[in-house]
């Protein structure tokens, strides 16, 4: 059953929201905004470091990188945050609704 038979209206919305999580990069980068700290801004070597010490991550480097060129940008386009890339700072923003569409893709499956 498709997503689209089951809620035409929200159907964009959730397939965003679920590219959005597909990767564990950007699931780690919200996770360390909404639950490791009260503060909405940090910095890319402060997500690195978060990211690096909780799952198997390529070397720092590496990871830096990928959070820069590709995962915070993706984001900042989606709306998670905003991304300052010549300062390497981040303003968390979150998403009012992903709490909400999580349960609704819960409940299709």
């Amino acid at each position: 059953m498709s997503l689209e038979s089951c809620y035409p209206d929200k159907s964009p919305a959730i397939d965003d929201l679920l590219d959005v999580l597909c990767d564990n990069l950007r699931r780690e980068t919200i996770h360390y905004f909404e639950n490791c700290t009260e503060e909405r801004t940090a910095t890319v070597d402060e997500l690195v470091a978060h990211i690096d010490d909780r799952v198997p991550a390529p070397p720092r480097e590496q990871l830096r990188i990928q959070l820069r060129h590709v995962h915070l940008p993706k984001l900042s386009d989606r709306g998670w945050l905003d991304f300052d890339a010549d300062t390497g700072r981040v303003r968390y923003r979150g998403n009012d609704q992903a709490g909400q569409l999580t349960r609704e893709v819960h409940e299709i499956f």
